[in-house]
Parts: structure tokens; C-alpha cells; sequence
């Protein structure tokens, strides 16, 4: 297998080419959203506690209610973003017909298959370096929509979660090498 940056792997085989992102961040940023979903999830099971045996009357209830419905939301956003950054992968597969888009924690995942015939262009996301949009994108907290662009007939799609930009652009150059050699 060969490397491009610490997080990329990705090797030719006959029929296919393949491509392994890994999540991985530093272990102190990884602790940090284990004590955020942590704490968050403490904080729910007060509200649900009082939800249930608080001596509070209907209009609190409601409010206690939608609260919940607030944390539950966050609880999941939070859940999700662990678990990607513990064991998520992504995987790109390029074949004569196709490439094939997936993200999975714990190899589950749906995948996105685009004909190789729909690409026009894989590059890197044009996101500027100080902009809002970039530095929420890169925040370690969040999944992150990607930081290379494949623009299709179809669609824009956006892969390589948090990727630094050297890396983005050799990953971005070696896939579009690699469609035009199996079209």
C-alpha cells in the first residue's frame, strides 16, 4: 500500500483501485468528545429523571419535554461524531463502471456509487483558508462535509473528511488519474 499523508492509503490491484481515509485525531481530542458525550448524556438523564419523578406541573413538563427533545438531538449528533472519529473509515473504490463512495463505522455504511461516465472533475473543496466555512469544517467535534469536491453531471459530492490541503490535492490528482485510466 501506498501513502499520501499519515491518514491515506491506497493501493492499485488488478481489476480496481482502492483507497482507505482513515478518522483517526490525536488521543486528547478524542478524550475531550468522550467527556462532551459524557457529560451530555448526564445531563439528559437528569432531565429525563425530572421529566418523570420531579414534583413540576404541566407547563413545566412541556418545557422539560421539548428540552429533551433538544438533548436528544444532540445526543445523537455527539454519538455519531464519536464513534466516526473512534472507528470510522472512508472507502473509495474505482472499477472499469464505477467509484464507489463509502463511509462506515464498523464497515457500516451506505455506499454512493457514481459511473465513472458522470465525473467531470475531482478537486479539492475551494474552501479559503480563513473562512468561517472552512474553520467550521475542520472543527474536530463534527463529522465535516469534505474536503474534496467531485462535481458529476448530477451532482456535487464532497468526500475526505478533514484532509489537509497537500493531501487533498495529491488524493483529488491520483483519483482523477485513476478514472480516466478505467473509462
Amino acid at each position: 500500500m501506498k501513502k499520501i499523508g499519515d491518514r491515506i492509503s491506497y493501493e492499485k490491484h488488478e481489476g480496481f483501485f482502492t483507497v482507505i481515509v482513515s478518522t483517526q485525531i490525536d488521543k486528547w481530542k478524542e478524550n475531550l468528545i468522550l467527556f462532551w458525550l459524557i457529560a451530555w448524556t448526564f445531563c439528559g438523564a437528569t432531565f429525563i429523571y425530572y421529566l418523570f419523578n420531579g414534583e413540576i406541573n404541566g407547563n413545566e413538563k412541556l418545557t422539560l419535554f421539548v428540552m429533551i427533545i433538544f438533548w436528544l438531538y444532540f445526543e445523537v449528533r455527539i454519538t455519531r461524531t464519536y464513534l466516526w472519529r473512534r472507528f470510522g473509515l472512508e472507502f473509495i473504490r474505482i472499477d472499469e463502471d464505477r467509484i464507489t463512495i463509502k463511509k462506515s463505522i464498523f464497515g457500516y455504511g451506505r455506499a454512493l456509487p457514481i459511473m465513472t461516465t458522470q465525473v467531470k472533475e475531482i478537486i479539492p473543496a475551494d474552501l479559503k483558508d480563513k473562512s468561517y466555512a472552512k474553520v467550521f469544517n475542520d472543527s474536530f467535534w463534527l463529522i465535516g462535509k469534505g474536503t474534496i469536491h467531485m462535481i458529476t453531471n448530477d451532482d456535487n459530492i464532497y468526500f475526505g473528511s478533514q484532509l489537509e490541503k497537500n493531501d487533498s490535492l495529491k488524493l483529488s490528482k491520483e483519483l482523477m488519474k485513476m478514472v480516466n485510466s478505467y473509462r
